[in-house]
């Protein structure tokens, strides 16, 4: 297993830190977009490379608005996806992470109704209570979509997806939606169950298909993170390492190592199944040391979550699957 490192800012700074720490991996993230064409991925790749570093994956992907609800235009941007999986494929990137969430405005995917929500040591972190949630404050003009709908438009997708991506020697790991309610201000979310994230599989049976394992989510639903693990074992391409306190319906986000899960046991069933791939720090609370806005990824935040996984990592995996990497 390899950690990973996600950057905000992504600059020479942050990437010279991540290399100091011990990572060597870095995830292009971006929920907006990324590098479309060759040479920006390329120049991307080489900005990551010449500080010593390895761009190992993309998250958030090529646009996907209009493939999700089915709208004019997701042929043009289905070819485009094809072209961007190409380029990941020839410059060595070999994951893709991305999501089927309706794309409300440019804030509202994931979902939270507070950023302001109290840790440990009264740290800033993110919430969501249901009875505080106003679709108003959400407001957008696209039609309500059925859960048939939005499957009906995601293998629309993955049919015709997955072969590129297959071509391209890229996995696809598709995220959880966030939180995994439906619906949400009238549009369904259909990636919000285990027994969804089967009926995905299934649609595409293939080697590239698979998921993002984020703990944070399957935790949200109440899952046991080491039967989801286990469960899913052979189709985890990527992992997000985090975790919540509370119900679906009324939770917030906690330090890694002030939740509810059991990380040693975590750790333990990914060792257990094998799994060889990336794993990255999700949303973490925000520290009192950094004036920055409370979103869950202020790099401090980070640098805490990283060096928590290190030291799981090190007992369990042995000390040389925990360095340099």
């Amino acid at each position: 297993m390899k950690i990973a490192a996600v950057l905000n800012p992504f600059n020479h700074e942050n990437l010279t830190m991540i290399k100091q720490i011990g990572v060597d991996h870095v995830v292009y993230y971006d929920m907006h977009g990324m590098p479309m064409d060759l040479d920006s991925l390329s120049e991307t790749k080489k900005f990551v490379e010449e500080r010593g570093l390895t761009l190992s994956l993309i998250e958030g992907g090529p646009p996907i608005d209009r493939i999700v609800l089915g709208k004019e235009g997701r042929d043009d941007q289905i070819e485009q996806y094809k072209i961007a999986l190409g380029n990941m494929g020839k410059l060595g990137v070999k994951v893709l992470c991305y999501d089927f969430m309706p794309q409300i405005s440019d804030d509202a995917m994931v979902i939270r109704t507070s950023y302001q929500t109290l840790e440990r040591g009264s740290a800033l972190t993110s919430s969501f209570e249901m009875d505080k949630f106003d679709p108003a404050s959400f407001p957008h003009e696209e039609s309500s979509t059925s859960d048939e709908h939005m499957w009906d438009n995601l293998e629309y997708f993955l049919t015709r997806i997955v072969p590129a991506a297959e071509e391209a020697e890229v996995k696809l790991a598709m995220h959880p939606d966030d939180p995994p309610l439906s619906p949400m201000c009238g549009l369904s979310r259909i990636i919000r169950s285990v027994e969804n994230f089967d009926r995905l599989l299934s649609i595409a049976p293939s080697e590239v298909n698979g998921i993002t394992l984020c703990q944070g989510c399957f935790r949200e639903l109440g899952c046991h993170i080491p039967d989801v693990i286990r469960h899913f074992a052979d189709n985890i391409h990527f992992v997000h390492f985090r975790d919540v306190a509370g119900t679906l319906e009324n939770f917030r986000e906690t330090f890694p190592d002030n939740g509810p899960t059991d990380m040693v046991e975590v750790f333990k069933t990914y060792k257990e199944i094998g799994y060889e791939g990336f794993i990255r720090s999700d949303h973490v609370p925000l520290l009192a040391t950094e004036k920055v806005k409370s979103d869950g990824y202020s790099m401090q935040g980070h640098i805490f979550a990283i060096g928590y996984m290190k030291g799981l990592m090190e007992p369990i995996f042995g000390k040389g699957q925990n360095v340099s990497i």
